[in-house]
C-alpha cells in the first residue's frame, strides 16, 4: 500500500502571530470531522477564538465554506470538540465546546447543543443541557433519538432527548471518555473517576458501574491502572473499539464488558478515532509530536497492523502534530484533523491511500 499525503490549510499563522494578535488567541485547530454520503462532503469543527467553527470541506474542489456558525454563537462557544454526529435522516448534530479558565465558569451559560440541516443551510440551537460547563463529546443513539454527552471543565455526564427536548444533567462523574460510544443494544460506553474505570448507561436499564477499565499499557508500583481513553468506536461486528492517549487499540465486548488488548501501531502515544473503510479493515492515525504520527490500517481477521505511512507532506516540508479525528471517503482517502500545534495553526491532512 502506498500514501499520499497532502495538508489543506483553513487559516495559517504561526503561534507568536497569534500571542501577537488576541484575535487568534488558541490558534485554529481541527478538532471533529465528519463525512457526510448524502452530499460527499466532509463537515470540519474547528477551534477558533472568534466563533468561525463550523465549516464544509469539499475533496473534490479542495475548497473550505463557512457555515455561518458565529450567527449563533456566544463568546464561549470557541470550539467544536469531538462532538458531531449524522442521523439517519442526514441531519447533523453537534455541541459547543469552550476554553476559557475555571475562574470565568459561573459567568458561562453552558454548551450548545445545535442541529444543522444541510439541505437548507440552517443551525438551529437546541439545548444547553448541564448550566455553566461546555460539552467535550456527544455521541448519538438513533434509534431513541437520544444525544449522549460529556462535560467540560467540571466532567459532568448528560442526556438530552431529540424528540422531546428534555434534558438531563447527571451530574458529576469524574472522567470522560473523549469519545463514547452508543452499543447496538443503546447502552451508552464511558468512563468515569479519574481512575478510567468504565460504566453504560442505557435508558431502560441505567447505569452499570464496572470496577475496570481499559488495561494500560504502563503500571506503576503493585497497583493496576486503568489507561485513559482517547476514542470509542462502535464497529459493525457488535464490538467496541478504544483507543487510548498510550497509543493501543483495544475491543470492548459490550455483552460481557471485557476488554481485550489488540496491540500498538508505532511507539508513540496517542490512537484516535477509528474509522471503516470499504474492505471493512480499520483506519485510523496514531502518534504525537511530528515525526511519530502515523496513519496504520488494522485487518480484524488477519489481527495484524499495517503502518501506511508517516504523516509528511513533501510539498511544504511539514508534518503533523497530534491528529484529533478522522473520517474516510469511499475512495480509500482518510481525513485526519490535527490539533494542539505549539508552531502553527492545525491542518485538515488528506490521506489517499493506493
Amino acid at each position: 500500500m502506498a500514501l499520499k499525503v497532502k495538508a489543506h490549510v483553513l487559516r495559517d499563522f504561526s503561534r507568536s502571530e497569534a500571542a501577537a494578535d488576541p484575535s487568534l488567541a488558541y490558534g485554529v485547530s481541527f478538532t471533529s470531522l465528519l463525512y457526510n454520503p448524502n452530499d460527499g462532503l466532509i463537515y470540519c469543527g474547528l477551534t477558533s477564538a472568534d466563533g468561525d467553527i463550523f465549516y464544509t470541506f469539499n475533496h473534490q474542489t479542495k475548497k473550505f465554506t463557512s457555515l455561518n456558525f458565529k450567527s449563533v454563537a456566544d463568546e464561549f462557544d470557541v470550539k467544536i470538540h469531538r462532538s458531531l454526529e449524522l442521523d439517519d435522516d442526514g441531519t447533523i448534530y453537534g455541541a459547543t465546546a469552550g476554553l476559557h479558565p475555571v475562574q470565568k465558569r459561573l459567568g458561562a451559560a453552558g454548551g450548545k447543543i445545535f442541529r444543522y440541516h444541510p439541505a437548507v443551510g440552517k443551525i438551529e440551537v437546541l439545548a444547553r443541557p448541564v448550566r455553566y460547563d461546555y460539552i467535550q463529546c456527544i455521541a448519538l443513539d438513533r434509534r431513541r433519538k437520544i444525544l449522549y454527552g460529556f462535560t467540560y471543565p467540571v466532567p459532568k455526564f448528560f442526556r438530552y432527548d431529540i424528540l422531546t427536548g428534555d434534558s438531563y444533567d447527571f451530574d458529576y462523574i469524574g472522567d470522560c471518555a473523549h469519545i463514547p460510544a452508543v452499543d447496538d443494544d443503546g447502552a451508552l460506553w464511558g468512563t468515569y473517576t479519574e481512575g478510567h474505570q468504565l460504566f453504560n448507561y442505557h435508558p431502560e436499564r441505567g447505569f452499570t458501574w464496572f470496577n475496570h477499565g481499559v488495561p494500560a499499557l504502563h503500571q506503576w508500583g503493585s497497583s493496576h491502572r486503568w489507561a485513559a481513553i482517547d476514542g470509542m468506536m462502535t464497529g459493525d461486528d457488535g464490538h467496541i473499539y478504544i483507543g487510548t492517549t498510550e497509543g493501543s487499540l483495544h475491543r470492548l465486548d459490550p455483552k460481557t464488558a471485557q476488554v481485550e488488548y489488540l496491540g500498538k501501531p508505532h511507539t508513540s502515544s496517542r490512537l484516535t478515532y477509528l474509522a471503516i473503510g470499504p474492505d471493512g479493515m480499520l483506519y485510523g492515525a496514531a502518534g504525537a509530536s511530528y515525526e511519530t504520527t502515523i496513519a496504520f490500517r488494522y485487518d480484524r481477521q488477519a489481527r495484524r497492523f499495517e503502518v501506511l505511512g508517516l504523516m509528511r507532506d513533501p510539498a511544504i516540508n511539514k508534518s503533523c502534530f497530534i491528529v484529533h479525528h478522522v473520517c474516510m471517503t469511499p475512495d480509500y482517502t482518510m481525513y485526519a484533523a490535527e490539533t494542539d500545534n505549539p508552531d502553527r495553526a492545525g491542518y485538515l491532512w488528506e490521506l489517499k491511500i493506493t
